[in-house]
């Protein structure tokens, strides 16, 4: 049997300076040098645990407006080779440190990627990346989504893929935790998060420099070992793992390290996963949390159209009038118009608040989406439209439920147009919820 080295590798001079360069490169990427990370990090509550963490992982420098952008990574590069430069010149004379600083940056890194995958793959695990789609997009027409919106419709309506993806995002973070099996792991990430990145930039995607990140995360482990498998594989010779690692004997607080991994395994594995177990089956990461109107989710045709004391009848061309109504079970209603809708693009849809919860009407034209509040025992209703392009979009109305099925709305605008709606209710079903009722193979589908 061949002797099995235990002493460090000697890198080539251009190897050497690629370490440092991939060393500060990442750091200055991962870095949280912005105010808005720490806002997020000091107001970390039990209730927002997954939504936080995620936003807290993805978490890149914006030096150039709101979001990250392509010039920062720029500006994070241009330091990079120029530290990398200057720190090669000062230990030209110290290779041995090289092993080491390259076994530390995979530590950093499999971690890292460890904990993006852990959230990120619960929050799939259990169907709650992609939320169930609403009463109201079930009644927009599919051309008036954009395209990040029918991606995220796409994943809503295969509940069973969007678990796939999350089981394999665990899976990759499960080996990350392990020296030996973190190879395999980046094998999984690479195909896995590259998809992500080209999908995030077909569809005008938010989040398309953080699955960058993540494949970006995944090259120091790859490039240390892509050589052996290289020639396991393509060269079909007798391949030997590498032997040498860090001796943390020689460290005194080399000993807590299985404990910092077991505190890492306990934040980001349980109590993550605990937390989107119990997101998944009372609440949301996208809708608002305040219910609505007792009993009165639904689609409601529009019977009759009073404004200003003026009868509008039905026509498919009357910008006025509305053509339909829909009542969630959470405490908005959107209502369909002949109109051209000013629609927002949102910079990610994951939010704390309610009142910042966007997902709804993001990227979404056809309809004009309201949240509302009940006063006098659910009598009154007051109607504000939350996208920013209709701040002055506001309603008044007494309402009238004379029984389940109808619905009448007196009141009137912001700009004092008095307004008197007949609603009777659109006894209507939808396919996607049969099949989550009775299942697929008794409604006759066949996977």
């Amino acid at each position: 049997m061949a002797n099995q080295t235990t002493f460090a590798p000697v890198y080539a001079p251009w190897q050497r300076y690629l370490i440092r360069l991939g060393a500060l490169f990442i750091i200055l990427l991962s870095l949280p040098l912005q105010a808005d990370f720490y806002s997020t990090l000091f107001e970390l509550r039990w209730n927002y645990l997954v939504t936080d963490l995620f936003n807290l992982l993805v978490f890149l420098p914006h030096f150039f407006g709101e979001s990250p952008h392509i010039y920062d990574w720029l500006l994070a590069l241009s330091f990079a080779l120029i530290g990398a430069a200057i720190w090669l010149k000062k230990e030209r004379k110290a290779p041995d440190r090289d092993a080491l600083y390259f076994y530390l940056l995979r530590i950093f890194v499999r971690f890292r990627l460890a904990a993006i995958l852990f959230v990120a793959g619960f929050t799939k695990l259990f169907a709650i990346f992609a939320p169930e789609l609403s009463l109201s997009h079930l009644n927009t027409g599919y051309g008036y989504f954009a395209d990040l919106k029918h991606l995220y419709l796409s994943l809503s309506a295969a509940p069973a893929y969007l678990i796939f993806l999350g089981v394999v995002e665990l899976l990759a973070a499960l080996l990350l935790l392990f020296r030996r099996t973190s190879f395999l792991a980046v094998i999984i990430i690479i195909p896995f998060y590259g998809n992500v990145f080209l999908a995030d930039l077909a569809y005008a995607g938010d989040y398309y420099l953080a699955s960058a990140y993540v494949v970006l995360l995944t090259l120091p482990i790859f490039l240390y070992d892509v050589g052996r498998l290289s020639k396991l594989i393509v060269n079909l010779q007798i391949t030997l793992p590498e032997r040498w690692k860090f001796d943390w004997k020689l460290t005194n607080w080399g000993r807590w390290r299985w404990s910092a991994k077991f505190v890492f395994f306990i934040i980001f594995a349980v109590l993550v996963g605990f937390r989107a177990v119990d997101v998944s089956r009372s609440s949301s990461l996208y809708y608002p949390q305040q219910k609505g109107l007792t009993g009165i989710a639904g689609k409601y045709a529009v019977d009759s159209f009073i404004l200003n004391g003026d009868t509008l009848a039905f026509s498919p061309t009357d910008s006025l009038r509305w053509k339909d109504v829909v009542f969630e079970k959470w405490n908005t209603l959107s209502v369909r118009v002949n109109q051209t809708i000013k629609t927002t693009k949102s910079p990610g849809f994951l939010k704390r608040q309610d009142a910042q919860r966007d997902y709804e009407y993001a990227q979404v034209g056809d309809r004009l989406y309201y949240r509302y509040t009940a006063a006098g025992d659910e009598k009154q209703l007051t109607l504000q439209n939350p996208n920013p392009n209709y701040v002055n979009d506001r309603y008044t109305f007494a309402i009238d439920r004379p029984d389940s099925s109808h619905i009448t709305l007196n009141g009137s605008n912001l700009q004092g147009d008095s307004l008197i709606v007949s609603l009777s209710k659109v006894d209507k079903k939808y396919l996607l919820q049969e099949v989550k009722k009775e299942g697929r193979r008794r409604l006759g589908f066949k996977l």
